[in-house]
């Protein structure tokens, strides 16, 4: 055998132990880092839990992590009204008072707050409304208009009738507003006859249940101080008679 085929066979045994030995290495190299990320994942997943966990079940939000406390529902706030503890009922009370008006004395509120009524409800049925009236001094009237309440910001339902009495006190520049003996009128459905009828003091005192019938109870504070908006807007326009009233 030559020389020449003897070194030719002794290159290519070579390189294949050559081959072999870079192919194993790979391979090792490649279960190292197989290991090595998937010790790391652990060690990572371990160290957050532990941070988790010893958060008292949050992490660090001044470090940009998340409070699981801002997940959960935040707990449900009762909705307290006034309640007049002398007359046992909730009470809506206070005075509006407009110094700098030269023309509003005790008469013309009363005036203004009339028209508002009347132009509110019609003529021929507030004079059904009114249960107490003194002209120049105060008028009473029962109030009867849907119980309408809030389930969402999108979503409003009638739920029966409610039912109060506002009474306004004139003086010189100012009028005190009173609302109270809320009641809920409900009549179920296919029943015929008088309706049930709910005083909103009893549930402002439900010991259960009561984010359903604060409902009821927001609904009627609503009405308040829409009323009293606009009752305050008209008693600041000057009284003008209207052509049948004089």
């Amino acid at each position: 055998m030559s020389v020449r085929i003897i070194f030719a066979l002794f290159k290519l045994k070579i390189r294949l132990k050559l081959n072999n030995f870079i192919d194993k290495a790979k391979r090792g190299l490649i279960a190292y880092i197989k290991v090595f990320v998937i010790g790391f994942i652990f060690f990572v997943g371990g160290k957050a839990s532990a941070q988790w966990d010893m958060g008292g079940g949050s992490t660090d939000t001044a470090n940009g992590g998340v409070d699981s406390a801002a997940i959960k529902k935040a707990a449900y706030v009762r909705f307290v009204p006034p309640y007049d503890s002398m007359r046992e009922i909730i009470f809506y009370e206070g005075i509006v008072e407009n110094e700098d008006c030269s023309l509003c004395t005790a008469d013309s509120l009363y005036w203004r707050a009339k028209k508002f009524l009347s132009k509110k409800y019609g003529k021929s049925v507030l004079k059904k409304m009114i249960v107490d009236e003194k002209i120049g001094h105060h008028i009473t009237v029962k109030v009867t208009l849907p119980m309408v309440v809030v389930n969402g910001k999108y979503n409003k339902a009638a739920k029966g009738m409610m039912e109060y009495k506002l009474c306004l006190r004139f003086q010189d520049s100012r009028f005190k507003y009173q609302f109270g003996n809320f009641v809920h009128l409900q009549t179920g459905e296919g029943l015929v006859g008088n309706p049930t009828k709910t005083y909103h003091e009893y549930y402002m005192r439900v010991k259960r249940g009561y984010e359903a019938t604060d409902k009821y109870l927001l609904a009627s504070d609503r009405e308040v101080k829409d009323m009293v908006t606009a009752i305050t807007y008209a008693l600041r326009e000057p009284y003008r008679p209207e052509e049948d009233e004089w």
